[in-house]
């Protein structure tokens, strides 16, 4: 277990499993996860706009609800985790020799453990404008051209899966096309509360561990009787959280109410609390 999966804790744990552990092949999990990610930002996206733009054509009014997404961005965090640790527990019993029944016996034991982890997290932004991809992508059809899946997953459980964005993205639409909310760009929200931010988490953890228990017998005694002699583990665990909201002014930011959320989303979800900047 230890040699093939898992260092046991007492170094910092690669990225990726062995045999594909090396820079090269957590540089290749890295870019294969950011070109996930924007795949199915543009494929939510284009759908949520293609689908109301669909729909506005039989409205009596023509209203497109979905046309404040043009003055809306995404901030994506990531946050690729993988902890080893290991347990080393043996004991002992030993009885002296005796013609009767022994009287008398001697138990022992010790215990270690370690734990190494190799945290990575970063961010990045898009306006929702850059990800609209309406020649791409047809309504009706979840194929995600931009999806690659000869080259597999390349070490993240997050990349090539359907995310759940859309879903986020037509409720919000929804809710303004039925009248339980209002358009986020109408004059009357340019100060507004949670309604005008979205957001949502995927967080995957992957575990493989194994122990051993081997016991020895003699004469006057056995080590390791009972218990687990020693335990290894190596824990995964892949997280993204999306928040959508209004541009700030330039276009290159969230709205300081967005950036808020944004921190806030990624406290509730452990994204390394004391590190986390806007």
């Amino acid at each position: 277990m230890c040699l093939s999966q898992v260092a046991c804790g007492t170094y910092i744990p690669s990225q990726r499993d062995w045999p594909n552990s090396e820079t090269k092949d957590v540089e290749r999990m890295n870019r294969t996860l950011v070109r996930s990610i924007v795949c199915e930002l543009s494929y939510a996206v284009t759908l949520a706009v293609e689908n109301d733009l669909e729909l506005a054509r039989k409205r009596p009014s023509r209203r497109a609800y979905s046309s404040y997404l043009v003055n809306w961005g995404v901030e994506v965090a990531t946050d690729l985790t993988v902890s080893e640790s290991s347990t080393l527990n043996p004991s002992g019993l030993w009885a002296p020799m005796s013609p009767l029944s022994p009287v008398f016996t001697l138990g022992g034991g010790i215990s270690g453990a370690s734990v190494a982890t190799n945290d990575n997290t970063f961010n990045v932004f898009y306006p929702l404008s850059a990800l609209y991809k309406p020649d791409l992508f047809r309504t009706n059809n979840q194929e995600r051209p931009c999806r690659h899946p000869s080259t597999g997953q390349q070490g993240s459980p997050l990349v090539d899966i359907d995310l759940k964005i859309l879903p986020l993205l037509e409720t919000r639409i929804q809710l303004v096309t039925v009248g339980l909310a209002d358009n986020p760009d109408d004059d009357k929200n340019a100060i507004a509360g949670e309604k005008n931010v979205l957001t949502q988490t995927v967080s995957i953890k992957e575990t493989v561990s194994g122990d051993i228990t081997p016991t020895w017998k003699f004469s006057t005694g056995s080590v390791n009787p009972s218990g687990l002699f020693f335990n290894a583990n190596r824990e995964r665990t892949h997280q993204v959280v999306f928040t959508f909201g209004r541009l700030a002014r330039g276009g290159q930011s969230l709205s300081p109410l967005a950036q808020a959320f944004h921190v806030n989303e990624q406290l509730r979800a452990g994204l390394r609390n004391s590190r986390i900047r806007p």
